[in-house]
């Protein structure tokens, strides 16, 4: 760990906010995983910021949060827990129809039927143009 820090500056200011709040917790790597069930190869794409926003899994988000004590929940994962609501919301705001709202974001019927049972949600690049 003292390796670790003196890499990253002595204020830290090299680490992503995962790796701070672990080394602030006093916690290895070694204590992550075992605190949150997740891989070495797993936990470590997060610390390092090595997976895409819109990948990253809600249950791993919420087990790091857990275990640092930080949100780290962005605004994209919050609508996707709530995303049915959000839908039903905008068209019922919006006036629109399961048809019309497959026609604006160019997918199907049946892909916006998904959305309001909740089987599946909307992309990170529909959420970020229609419901953000």
């Amino acid at each position: 760990m003292l390796l670790r820090l003196r890499k990253a500056g002595k204020n830290n200011s090299g680490l992503t906010e995962i790796a701070k709040a672990r080394i602030n917790k006093g916690l290895s790597i070694a204590d992550i995983t075992r605190l949150t069930g997740l891989s070495y190869d797993n936990y470590i794409k997060y610390e390092r910021e090595e997976v895409e926003e819109q990948y990253k899994c809600i249950e791993t988000l919420k087990k790091l949060s857990d275990v640092l004590k930080i949100d780290l929940l962005t605004d994209y994962h919050k609508f996707k827990m709530d995303s049915v609501a959000i839908v039903k919301g905008y068209m019922l705001n919006n006036k629109l129809s399961i048809q019309k709202l497959a026609e604006l974001c160019e997918v199907s019927a049946t892909t916006v039927k998904n959305w309001r049972r909740g089987t599946c949600s909307p992309s990170y690049e529909l959420w970020e143009k229609f419901f953000k």
